[in-house]
């Protein structure tokens, strides 16, 4: 799995180097760093909707430090158990 956190202007302003922090920290604690890749980018073309990323395809917008572990729990450990009962 591939998470692509947005770097660009608009996105740092609005916390997205917390966000990777966070990120980093969380894959360490659920020892998911080898199982999950993260990436930097620039701009998606979304700057008004807040920090952006992309779980492999899928785009989340309005990324915050308040919600990145919701999300994280959310969105991206499921979408890990989807791919793992796939690749099985």
């Amino acid at each position: 799995m591939t998470i692509t956190i947005c770097i660009g202007s608009g996105c740092h302003v609005k916390g997205s180097r917390q966000i990777i922090a966070v990120l980093e920290s969380l894959l360490k604690q659920y020892h998911l760093d080898a199982q999950i890749e993260l990436e930097a980018c620039f701009c998606q073309e979304r700057c008004n909707e807040g920090v952006v990323i992309k779980i492999n395809d899928s785009l989340v917008t309005g990324v915050s430090k308040e919600n990145i572990t919701d999300i994280f729990h959310h969105q991206i450990l499921e979408e890990l158990s989807h791919e793992h009962h796939y690749n099985q």
